[in-house]
């Protein structure tokens, strides 16, 4: 079994989504004697790679934790998307969309992480995309950029309700392009949030 890892790293006064807070990585000031270091984060939830719960887009009241633990594994498929600015729904997808749990977008897009345009000039997907994945009764939708969609975020209010999630800021999705048997995995920290950090890896057999 081959592990990829799908997560960007996280880092002190790294850019985020325009008006959030940047993240605070501070390591404590302990007295030179003391045996061990221990370090303090501060950080939005929606800091680098993560997963949105419904909550978020205010469709449900249910804090991430509630949500059974296998809500956040399962078969995966990666749809390549790369070169588009604008991404329309295609019916070659829906075949991919009804046999898979968890679907995966690769636009390409996490080469601009860090830079000043990725959280302006990300692709933006169709609303029609979010209608067919939730037809085909598609639980995560995940994409290597910060986010399927820009305001008023028609995919977020579409998708995101009845225990559907989107992970945005995936990263290495060119990997798992034409791979079958992918089982993908995005844990959630146990916090009483309306999102959650993550630690984003795809499983395939070499």
């Amino acid at each position: 079994m081959e592990y990829i890892d799908l997560t960007q790293t996280i880092s002190h006064q790294m850019p985020v989504f325009p008006g959030e807070k940047t993240p605070s990585i501070i390591r404590d000031l302990l007295p030179e004697a003391t045996g061990y270091v221990t370090h303090r984060l501060e950080s939005n939830m929606h800091t680098g790679t993560h997963i949105d719960a419904p909550f978020h887009a205010k469709a449900d009241t249910l804090t991430i934790d509630s949500y059974p633990i296998g809500k956040f594994a399962g078969k995966a498929t990666v749809v390549d998307v790369r070169g588009l600015s604008t991404i329309k729904m295609r019916e070659e997808w829906k075949p991919l969309f009804s046999q898979h749990k968890i679907v995966l977008f690769c636009t390409g897009y996490s080469k601009m992480w860090k830079t000043e345009s990725y959280y302006y000039d990300y692709p933006e997907f169709d609303d029609e995309i979010a209608e067919a994945l939730v037809l085909s009764e598609v639980s995560i939708a995940g994409f290597d950029s910060p986010s399927p969609d820009k305001s008023p975020f028609g995919f977020h209010n579409i998708f995101l309700r009845k225990s559907r999630f989107l992970v945005e800021n995936l990263t290495n999705l060119e990997q798992l392009i034409g791979k079958e048997n992918c089982i993908f995995t995005a844990f959630p920290l146990k916090i009483e949030a309306e999102a959650s950090l993550i630690r984003a890896v795809a499983m395939v057999e070499k």
